[in-house]
């Protein structure tokens, strides 16, 4: 503390006596002075309240203070003053408040600045680095004292940091000293105002709404709009965008920032290809970024280069860093044409930033590993290879189709499957296969009891609950339902008319038992066997292996029983599609089989008995080729094939070992197959069009419909066969103007997608005809048009088939249930006054056989289990979608469930929006609040007391390109002083309620549940009544909550902490 020198005393003051600090020197010279006069180049609130019952005993104190600024003009230097002044004392009470939660003392100190007792001024000509205490005594026999040296009037200056400052006594060197102090405060600013300002942001009584306010503008934070100089003035599309979208689009920045990758899958028809190309258009021309888009084919031209033509045409010119492929592209070797793909491939790997995935589902499933060589043998492996450790936008309104690893599938295309723990600093998810395994035992749960044709029926919230309130899905995906898209708009003073209303669905009746007669029973026969309708030995030769057990690997054997099980599932789909669907899976399967035994038939008894089968069966394999020449001529595309029947499909099947195989048994079986399918086909030998009713129906409907028999339909099968078939019996029928496309189609997509639905695709009626093309009046097709394309110029679709996955029944209807284009509207309804009445609703029919309905689902039970996992996943209940006894309720039940309604947190978020659009101010009042504002309420309910928390919780961020460009600059420097450790920022940042019960102790944690509690308005009152010591306390254990639960999880490092936004008490 002090130490003697030759010739008299030296007064040291260094912060090392653990007694005699900095601050207990002030303290103590508060009993004897009348005056402090202070010069520090910083200065912090916590200074004068840790004097606070001290400074009290003073007459006056003086702070002079360093401020310095590189502003020039005057008005300029004093603004920057006023800002610093206001920045440091502002950070000052932020970290003040974590010990002392109310600022105890600040209100007095305020009142003294007001009267005068307390100065501050700000020297700012140059950097003003001093540091001296002069105190001024009540008794002028003592004199004046001054303490120089190091210390910052600052917490730390005077009690934590080694310094070094020396008492000046002389009363020659104070009078210097207080004359160079006098001088400069004379030359000094004066920033009181600017600091009473400050320190009353934060310790006002705020009203209990601007706090709930406030928390909600924390949860929603990263889905509201902050548009920056470039959105609102060089960007083509952000005024395009809708309120909603521009959310998406934010939010979709925000995600990718922290984990590298994003979901968006907002419902079908809200707009997802506008928000796609706000992202391209974002980090192309403004973040300068490298851009890859791949798409479906069948929407690249009608959808994406279309728009991309018309709002971003510069995007498809130049020498700008976009470039735009079909899913299909990723495994095509070099084209005809002259293009190397897979060169073009390599040097997007090597070279592109980002990736954006249009109808990224496609890629949920892995398909074929690679091979031992290292071959890429999937279009998913490949996207995986070229993707590395780019950022990754996905773009999807079903990112589970079938079970939810399609989710964990999409989410590893940038997580990398190599990296299980990609979400561990983030999430707390320590293996991601190990997450979705424990999400997949939820669903289990929940579909735990099912018997075959009844629903186990299950709270619709309990269902949502297993991936809406996943952290994982919560985190990455950004998705709204309609209805929350069209509440939105009507907020932001746009209108409800941009979807058109449905009616309720409408079933279209047909018997299977009128259409296939006898066959009918046969089929049900034949799937009541132990083998259910064929063995498929074939398909399944590890079920009869007779060598070395230890040879066999059970992910094959279970592959190929997936193998036999898919064909029996498509046989039975096939029987419900079509006859002639089901006849050509029959004429497939034999004709397979028969290469089967033709590969593997090789000594003189198994030839002499092929033989004899094919002698018996002449006829019919004879009829079976005569229906399978119609089938080719309808197809220009194939070429007559000459070949002996069958043969086509040698290549499906390899010689199996005879060591290894029981061969006679394969035999039996196949043959006994065979049989089946002899059956089959003599009995659809008699069959035609006149007996299929289920055709008949269809005509009948397209015929008797005062619509339909005049305006565009959209028909959809999910099978090919089915398609063409219905196109040459529509033909035949006298009902003009149908086309049909499918996978196999030849004619250009886009062109016969702009042909049926001119408008919507950048054409028209006259156009179409000015250039000679005949415009479509019904569409055919399979599935292939069934997703990311504008068909809205028709309002009537059909369901010609049962589609198991509600999933893609959503995507069928979505190609007309659409967002309106109020200009396209009118021009339609101008060139067609007729079509005025129709426009802006949508009728659909769904084909269903009411008496055979529960056959065939006892029959096809598997498939209505899965359908059953997903649908409730998504709050489609599928077994009711298809129960006769429902009709027209079911299918009702079914559009309420499309249309979507609006979750707890949907709700909450317009609440919010509503909020901002009621109380005008109360955006900038928000952001003007400081931090951990708190206030207090009565307690919704009688009795209980609780108290309410908003905290940040702290995130690795990696950056939008991982090397955390986007960061502010504390934040680098922090990321730079641990090396390369990874950066816990603000910026990635998510907000968590947790609600306090004072009484047992219990915490909540869903702000779907605390809403309830906290809700406020304008008009509900303030009510403090809580001791501090006890709010402090609760504080305390929420936060230790915190640390064991979130920051454990994600292995935060150590001094890392959640942030308070604000609080409240609830009394």
């Amino acid at each position: 503390m002090s130490a003697a020198s030759r010739g008299g005393e030296l007064f040291i003051v260094d912060n090392s006596d653990t007694d005699w600090k900095g601050l207990r020197y002030l303290q103590d010279w508060t009993e004897i002075a009348s005056a402090f006069d202070i010069a520090t180049g910083f200065f912090e609130i916590g200074a004068l309240l840790a004097l606070d019952g001290k400074w009290q005993k003073l007459d006056r104190i003086r702070i002079l203070m360093g401020g310095q600024t590189t502003a020039r003009t005057r008005q300029a230097i004093l603004e920057g003053l006023r800002r610093h002044v206001r920045e440091k004392l502002d950070g000052s009470l932020e970290r003040e408040k974590e010990s002392n939660d109310f600022l105890g003392g600040a209100r007095a100190i305020v009142e003294a600045m007001k009267a005068g007792k307390i100065q501050c001024r700000v020297y700012a000509k140059r950097k003003f680095h001093a540091k001296a205490y002069i105190t001024h005594p009540r008794v002028a026999v003592i004199g004046s004292v001054a303490l120089v040296g190091s210390s910052n009037f600052t917490v730390p200056g005077l009690t934590e940091n080694v310094e070094l400052n020396i008492q000046i006594r002389a009363p020659g060197d104070v009078a210097r000293l207080q004359e160079w102090y006098e001088q400069h405060w004379q030359e000094a600013e004066e920033v009181m105002p600017d600091v009473i300002r400050v320190i009353e942001r934060h310790i006002d009584e705020y009203p209990p709404f601007e706090v709930y306010a406030k928390a909600l503008q924390e949860l929603f934070e990263h889905h509201t709009p902050t548009e920056a100089e470039w959105e609102n003035g060089a960007s083509k599309m952000y005024p395009v965008l809708d309120h909603y979208q521009k959310e998406g689009y934010h939010s979709l920045l925000n995600i990718a920032r922290q984990h590298n990758g994003a979901f968006l899958c907002d419902g079908v028809g809200l707009g997802k290809t506008f928000v796609g190309l706000m992202l391209i258009e974002r980090l192309v021309m403004h973040d300068k970024k490298r851009v890859v888009l791949l798409v479906p084919k069948s929407g690249r031209v009608a959808v994406w280069e279309r728009s991309i033509r018309r709002y971003l045409p510069h995007l498809l010119n130049g020498f700008l860093p976009f470039k735009i492929y079909n899913h299909t592209d990723l495994m095509r070797g070099p084209s005809g044409d002259g293009r190397d793909f897979p060169a073009e491939f390599q040097q997007i790997k090597e070279q592109a930033d980002v990736v954006l995935i249009d109808e990224a589902h496609h890629f949920r499933n892995r398909g074929l590993a690679n091979a031992e060589d290292g071959t890429i043998r999937s279009r998913y492996w490949q996207l995986y290879d070229i993707i590395g450790q780019k950022t990754v936008f996905l773009l999807t309104a079903t990112p589970v189709n079938n079970a939810l690893t399609d989710f964990q599938h999409e989410i590893e295309l940038f997580s990398r499957v190599d990296n299980p723990t990609a979400f561990a600093g983030a999430l707390g998810i320590h293996n991601l296969a190990s997450h979705f395994q424990q999400l997949e035992k939820a669903l289990k749960r929940l579909t735990a009891g099912e018997e075959h044709g009844e629903l186990f029926q299950v709270n619709q919230a309990e269902a949502e609950k297993v991936l809406f309130d996943d952290k994982l899905f919560r985190s990455l995906v950004v998705q709204r339902s309609r209805a929350y898209a069209q509440q939105s708009q009507l907020q932001h003073g746009g209108t409800q008319a941009m979807f058109p209303t449905k009616e309720p669905p409408k079933v279209q009746p047909y018997s299977v038992k009128k259409t296939y007669g006898h066959l009918l029973g046969k089929v049900e026969a034949a799937f009541s066997k132990p083998d259910q309708l064929f063995s498929l030995a074939v398909y399944y030769p590890l079920g009869h292996w007779i060598g070395d057990p230890s040879a066999l690997r059970s992910f094959d054997v279970n592959r190929q029983k997936q193998v036999v099980r898919l064909i029996r599932i498509q046989f039975l789909k096939r029987f419900e599609s079509s006859i002639y669907a089901f006849e050509t899976s029959c004429q497939n399967l034999l004709l397979k089989l028969l290469a089967f035994l033709r590969k593997n038939s090789t000594t003189p008894t198994e030839v002499k008995r092929l033989h004899r089968w094919e002698a018996q069966n002449a006829e019919l394999l004879e009829h079976v080729k005569e229906r399978r020449s119609e089938l080719q001529e309808e197809d220009e595309s194939e070429e007559a094939d000459t070949s002996e029947l069958g043969d086509e499909f040698l290549d499906d099947f390899e010689e199996l070992s005879r060591t290894d195989y029981n061969l006679p048994e394969i035999f039996d079986e196949t043959y006994a197959d065979l049989e089946q399918l002899v059956d089959f086909l003599e009995e659809l030998k008699t069959f035609n069009a006149s007996h299929d009713n289920k055709l008949q129906s269809l005509i009948k409907l397209l015929k008797g419909d005062a619509v339909l028999k005049k305006q565009k339909v959209l028909i959809f099968s999910e099978f090919m066969a089915t398609a063409r078939y219905l196109r040459r019996e529509l033909l035949k029928a006298g009902i003009e103007g149908v086309e049909e496309i499918d996978s196999a189609s030849t004619i250009d997509r886009g062109d016969a997608i702009q042909r049926f639905a001119p408008y919507y695709n950048g054409s028209s009626s006259g156009e179409l005809a000015a250039k000679g093309h005949k415009e479509t009046r019904i569409l055919i097709s399979t599935d292939v048009l069934s997703e990311g394309l504008n068909l809205q110029d028709a309002t009537r679709l059909i369901n010609y088939d049962l589609h198991w996955n509600p999933v893609r029944l959503m995507q069928r209807i979505g190609r007309v249930d659409r967002r309106l284009n109020p200009e396209i509207e009118a021009k339609m309804v101008a060139d067609h006054p007729d079509l005025k009445p129709l426009r802006g609703k949508v009728i659909y029919w769904n084909f269903l056989p009411p008496e055979d309905l529960d056959g065939l689902l006892r029959l096809y039970h598997r498939v209505s289990s899965k359908t059953l996992r997903i649908s409730k996943v998504f709050g489609i209940e599928g077994r009711k979608l298809l129960k006769p006894e429902d009709d027209f309720d079911a299918l009702k039940d079914f559009t309420h469930k499309y249309q979507g309604e609006l979750t707890p947190l949907e709700k909450m978020h317009l609440e919010f929006q509503k909020l901002l659009a009621d109380n005008p101010g109360l955006q900038d009042r928000l952001n003007g609040l400081p931090g951990r504002v708190f206030s207090g309420r009565e307690h919704p309910q009688a009795g209980p007391k609780a108290v309410f928390f908003c905290y940040a919780l702290p995130a690795e961020a990696k950056g939008l390109d991982g090397s955390g460009a986007d960061k502010t600059e504390s934040e680098k420097q922090n990321t730079e002083t641990g090396g390369d450790a990874p950066a816990w920022t603000t910026e990635a940042r998510k907000a968590a309620w947790y609600l306090y019960d004072l009484a047992g102790g219990k915490i909540l944690e869903r702000a779907e549940e605390i809403v309830a509690f906290v809700r406020s308005g304008p008009e509900t009152a303030r009510r403090v009544i809580l001791p501090e010591t006890e709010l402090r306390d609760a504080r305390l254990r929420v936060e230790k909550h915190i640390k064991n639960t979130y920051l454990k999880q994600v292995q935060a490092p150590v001094g890392v902490k959640p942030v308070l936004a604000c609080w409240m008490e609830l009394n």
